[in-house]
């Protein structure tokens, strides 16, 4: 089923002035050629009566009309032509009311009844001037007059329903960039702080301990805490520009030196250093949110990181000796997913009696 337009809001594309000009009021000048006759020939005096009974009933009606759409409009289109078949012994050029019906009926939607309410009007239009015996040329010239403006009209109506539907696409478009953008920005920091702060709260607790017993080695803890701390800043800067995620090469580096500061003892296997740039900035966001997993919450004592490359895929395993519980995917794995599903790759999570293993595989 196709939705219909709503009415289209000019003013999305107009200025105040551009809307006064496209409105009503200048296309009243038309409305002096109903006198055209008289220039050669005087009306009497019944002709002007009801002539100004007859634009005095138009006015309201036309400027009314500008306001209508469906039915309702269809009802001002037919009380206009009316004014004009009742005119049409009076001498004036009565088919500009036509042209007015024409053109208001040219605004009716969808375009297919806009054509037959036209064709319509040029018919009853012929019909009148027969009735009255008048000239060929008086009513056809309407005719004309009133498919030409009825046609504008409805090309004019098709031109603004296509920028209404172009204006809304881009504003979707910026409403769903905008989505998109906050969530990598939450898929960013959450990577980005959930290892520095976990790095930094152990490093702390460790420092706690030793601060009495070893104030040499607290020390050195502390310095560490306020190195990670900067690190982390500069991190966050990095993922609010858009610049989170260095080379797979460096993560690995990262995570190994996180894991042996936790107490996990790191093996890894693989050439970090050979995978494509595109490929290894999107595992290597994945392998930090691993690797914090492991030292938040599989109270593993050995770590294993596994690449391989083979034939156009790249595949990272994480794999952990912990306890192997049920995992529920919160904000960290869902975000893993979401980027890897966008480079066109996969995340397959295995708890086993074992530990944990993570299998992460992008294009290469």
């Amino acid at each position: 089923m196709t939705a219909t337009l709503p009415p289209r809001d000019e003013s999305v594309m107009q200025t105040k002035t551009e809307r006064w000009w496209d409105g009503p009021w200048p296309w009243l000048i038309y409305l002096g050629f109903y006198a055209m006759p008289w220039l050669w020939r005087a009306p009497t005096q019944l002709q002007l009566i009801v002539s100004v009974i007859g634009i005095a009933v138009f006015l309201p009606t036309y400027f009314i009309s500008h306001r209508l759409h469906g039915v309702r409009l269809l009802g001002t289109i037919a009380v206009m032509f009316a004014i004009g078949a009742l005119l049409a012994p009076f001498g004036g050029s009565w088919t500009v009311f036509s042209v007015y019906a024409g053109s208001e009926a040219g605004r009716l939607r969808p375009p297919r009844h806009a054509i037959v309410v036209l064709a319509v009007i040029a018919v009853a239009t012929a019909a009148v001037g027969i009735v009255w015996g008048q000239p060929l040329l008086w009513w056809l010239t309407g005719i004309l007059l009133v498919v030409m403006t009825g046609g504008a009209t409805i090309s004019r109506e098709a031109f603004y329903a296509r920028t209404q539907a172009l204006l809304a696409t881009q504003e979707e478009v910026r409403r769903l960039a905008g989505t998109a953008e906050r969530e990598r920005i939450t898929r960013d920091l959450h990577d980005v702080v959930g290892r520095t702060l976990t790095l930094v709260a152990l490093k702390a607790d460790l420092a706690g301990k030793l601060v009495r017993s070893d104030a040499t080695a607290a020390e050195a803890e502390c310095r560490t805490i306020a190195m990670l701390a900067r690190e982390g800043l500069a991190e966050v800067r990095a993922a609010l520009a858009g610049q989170a995620g260095g080379s797979l090469a460096q993560e690995a580096a990262a995570s190994s030196a996180a894991l042996a500061a936790a107490s996990v003892s790191p093996h890894l296997t693989g050439d970090f250093a050979a995978i494509p740039s595109g490929a290894g900035a999107v595992l290597a966001m994945t392998l930090r949110e691993a690797v914090t997993n492991v030292i938040r919450h599989a109270e593993a004592r050995s770590c294993t990181i596994d690449l391989a490359l083979t034939g156009q895929e790249v595949r990272l395993a994480v794999s952990d000796d912990g306890h192997g519980r049920s995992v529920t995917e919160g904000r960290g794995l869902t975000g893993m997913r979401q980027r890897l599903l966008a480079a066109g790759g996969s995340l397959t999570i295995d708890p086993s009696v074992g530990g944990l293993r993570l299998i992460a595989t992008v294009p290469a």
